[in-house]
């Protein structure tokens, strides 16, 4: 099977290529452990038609845990993982594109970011346009525009812009029909106050509602809660929810991701009971058929939140102990053990997890954000184990040193910040004290 070629060397050398033989570049920034960026993998850059578009671009991928690679995402704004974006030859932006769609919509809109580069335009001048009417858009720049990645925006399009009215602004200007109702239905979860009559109709168009699957199965019990009607939209949600579980021709986490939409809708308004059967028997069919390692890791994150939503919280648990020894990356499900711990009020548990996660964690932003982690939930739910928090601070410590520049940037920037208030409380011993003189 043929596959993406992604450029070795470093990101300034891959700018530089695609610069010198004026070809776009596609970023790819995600880790190893993240299950989007497994769901990615497999549903989106395995798929053949995607391989041969990469074919006119240049493709890189900045590892969250290689060096330097925080401080580039500083620079490039780049934070969630995964974060997707076309670059023109020139370096500027031509699009973010959204992690969520399914293969067959993200080749869709990763061909309408290429045409729309080679009309001249760019998600960019797209809203500038829109906003200023200085010209109409073209239905491709109306697509462009409902199918940017506004969840991994960071400011680079929307600028000082708020959010909620720009959305709203270019749903109610955007001309193309389709791109009009997923704008609307950003602007709706931006806003935090759904149009009911309005879900109601989108749902009851089967090839819109299944266009914008990505936002329902993520995002739907969010819509149903800021609208009214809601047994209604609940009850039309859940339809559409039970014919994607069903569809053959979506992959397995799409499909279980729709299992566990209508576990949640169910729950919305009255226990589901009834569903917990469903959940547990899709949930073991799909896990039965997975070899694919990268839709295995994202398969079993969703397993995992699907069972717990159903209550089923021990089957969840024993899912989560299986996956261990075969996983590539077992670490991540150990803090989802953590988190059942948690649930159960297991306070020896939720450490012993967070401790086991952080030891088997690699790559030196993963460690450092583990590390911190661990050390939080020790402040958290042990504030009187110095002698703990004291081998925790010494391990963050010597996580920071490993890290080198790249600790005080971006996401291991992020999580020191919430660290530093809870060390102050302490009455701190010597590495907690040489930790909280590095912060």
């Amino acid at each position: 099977m043929a596959a993406i070629k992604w450029l070795g060397g470093s990101l300034a050398d891959a700018f530089a290529l695609a610069a010198a033989q004026q070809r776009p570049l596609f970023l790819y920034w995600g880790a190893v452990w993240c299950p989007p960026c497994n769901r990615v993998k497999s549903e989106i850059f395995a798929r053949d038609e995607l391989v041969q578009r990469s074919a006119a671009v240049l493709c890189y991928y900045l590892d969250g845990d290689s060096a330097g690679a925080q401080a580039l995402a500083a620079q490039y704004a780049l934070r969630s993982y995964p974060t997707l974006v076309l670059f023109a030859p020139d370096g500027s932006e031509i699009t973010r594109l959204p992690c969520e769609l399914d293969g067959e919509l993200f080749v869709a809109a990763f061909d309408t970011a290429l045409t729309v580069h080679a009309a001249g335009s760019s998600a960019a001048a797209a809203l500038e346009a829109a906003l200023t009417g200085t010209r109409a858009l073209s239905g491709h720049e109306w697509t462009l525009l409902a199918h940017y990645s506004w969840d991994t925006d960071e400011g680079k399009l929307l600028g000082t812009r708020a959010l909620a009215p720009t959305l709203a602004t270019l749903a109610a200007a955007s001309t193309d029909p389709d791109a009009a109702a997923r704008l609307r239905l950003h602007a709706q979860l931006a806003a935090g106050a759904a149009d009911a009559a309005d879900l109601l109709a989108l749902l009851a168009d089967a090839r819109l509602a299944r266009v914008n699957m990505d936002i329902f199965n993520n995002s739907g019990v969010n819509l149903i809660k800021i609208a009214s009607r809601r047994e209604e939209l609940a009850a039309a949600l859940g339809g559409v929810a039970a014919q994607w579980a069903d569809d053959f021709w979506l992959s397995a986490p799409d499909r279980l991701m729709a299992v566990r939409l209508q576990m949640r809708l169910a729950r919305l308004l009255a226990p589901a009971h009834g569903l917990q059967d469903l959940v547990r028997e899709k949930v073991e069919e799909a896990l039965a058929a997975s070899t694919d390692p990268y839709e295995r890791h994202t398969l079993v994150n969703t397993a995992v939140s699907a069972l717990n939503d159903a209550g089923l919280s021990a089957q969840a648990e024993q899912v989560l102990l299986a996956e261990l020894p075969r996983s590539h990356s077992p670490y991540y499900f150990m803090l989802s053990l953590a988190a059942n711990a948690k649930r159960r009020s297991d306070i020896a548990g939720v450490l012993a997890w967070y401790g086991k996660a952080w030891q088997a964690a690699t790559g030196p932003a993963t460690r450092l954000q583990w590390g911190v982690t661990y050390l939080n939930s020790v402040i958290d739910l042990a504030p009187q184990d110095s002698a703990r928090i004291e081998q925790a601070a010494q391990g963050v410590l010597a996580d920071i040193r490993i890290a080198g520049a790249d600790a005080f940037q971006q996401r291991n920037l992020a999580q020191l910040q919430k660290l530093g208030p809870k060390l102050a409380t302490l009455a701190a011993g010597p590495h907690t004290a040489a930790l909280i003189a590095r912060l």
